[in-house]
């Protein structure tokens, strides 16, 4: 990891535990590579370092409520293996790897969308339509919400962050 990367992760952290989101520092390169030993490819650069070096509960940042990742449960861990009737079974095969859902309390998925290569892996957010997945199986992607997890750390700030 670059410094700049991980800076920009510590701002993000405190940021978050200024409005109040559970987040602490921890060492979860066990946790992290079992994660990673069941995607198809290696996460952004930037969120390995969050989930690398902070454990968390699930918050909201930029229009998006995170899971949770912390050593006794992470709901990352509840898109592997893809089983039969979630959105992972077509997700995870499509190339979207979900790391939640909108803010607004809709089901939808917002995924990492790790079909187009990008430097240091910084692939952009966007969110999957869970009815067209789960009704007709197939992954409808309803739009970008962020062009990297990078740019939304960078713009979160007053008004976008908050405990789930």
């Amino acid at each position: 990891m670059s410094n700049s990367t991980d800076s920009l992760i510590d701002s993000f952290a405190s940021e978050l535990q200024s409005r109040g989101v559970r987040i602490e520092r921890a060492d979860n390169a066990a946790l992290l590579y079992k994660l990673e030993a069941g995607l198809p490819k290696k996460l952004p650069q930037s969120f390995e370092s969050l989930l690398l070096r902070y454990s968390f509960s699930a918050f909201d940042a930029g229009g998006i409520t995170f899971f949770g990742w912390t050593s006794e449960s992470s709901e990352l861990f509840h898109v592997l293996p893809p089983n039969e009737g979630t959105l992972s079974e077509l997700l995870l095969p499509s190339g979207y790897i979900q790391i939640g859902r909108p803010d607004t309390g809709d089901f939808d998925a917002v995924c990492f969308d790790l079909n187009v290569s990008k430097q240091n892996r910084e692939y952009r957010i966007v969110r999957a339509d869970h009815e067209e997945i789960l009704c007709n199986s197939r992954v409808r992607i309803v739009g970008e919400l962020w062009p990297s997890f990078p740019s939304l750390a960078e713009s979160c700030g007053i008004d976008t962050i908050a405990p789930e």
